[in-house]
């Protein structure tokens, strides 16, 4: 079974020639369906609507507890990151979201959701690091205080 085309463009006398390469070596890769790969980003879905070719798909889905702090940064992401296959849309009164998505846009999709979630993992990154260093600040700020107070 053939699973990869590769092609390479080649110019001579600047006309545009295209060598198609079979390989037969290169594995298939499945690519998850947006719904499965919001799953996988640990969200809960609420619900789904298959679009037609004229329309988006739809999930809707809430944010799960590891992510329920970060609820404003996604509202914000899903306004700054919109791509042509893919966009996400908040409704505020249910603090959930909705994935909107072109059915054959697999890829892309999965693209844009794993930039949106990797954004927010740095996101909690950053966030328990900061924490971390302001509780270590008031530590030090603590036992400067008793040092002071020990001196006069």
């Amino acid at each position: 079974m053939l699973t990869a085309l590769n092609t390479t463009i080649e110019s001579e006398d600047n006309f545009p020639v295209s060598n198609l390469r079979l390989s037969r070596h290169e594995p298939t890769q499945y690519v998850l369906g947006p719904g499965e790969a919001l799953q996988q980003q640990g969200v809960k879905l609420i619900g789904r609507q298959a679009g037609d070719t004229e329309r988006f798909a739809e999930v809707s889905f809430e944010l799960s507890e590891k992510l329920t702090s970060l609820y404003g940064t996604l509202r914000g992401l899903s306004d700054l990151y919109r791509s042509p296959s893919a966009y996400i849309k908040s409704n505020h009164a249910a603090r959930s979201f909705t994935l909107y998505f072109k059915a054959d846009a697999k890829q892309e999709v999965k693209s844009f959701l794993e930039l949106i979630f990797n954004t927010l993992d740095k996101e909690l990154h950053f966030k328990k690091v900061l924490h971390q260093i302001l509780s270590i600040q008031q530590r030090q700020e603590k036992e400067n205080e008793l040092i002071y107070k020990q001196l006069f």
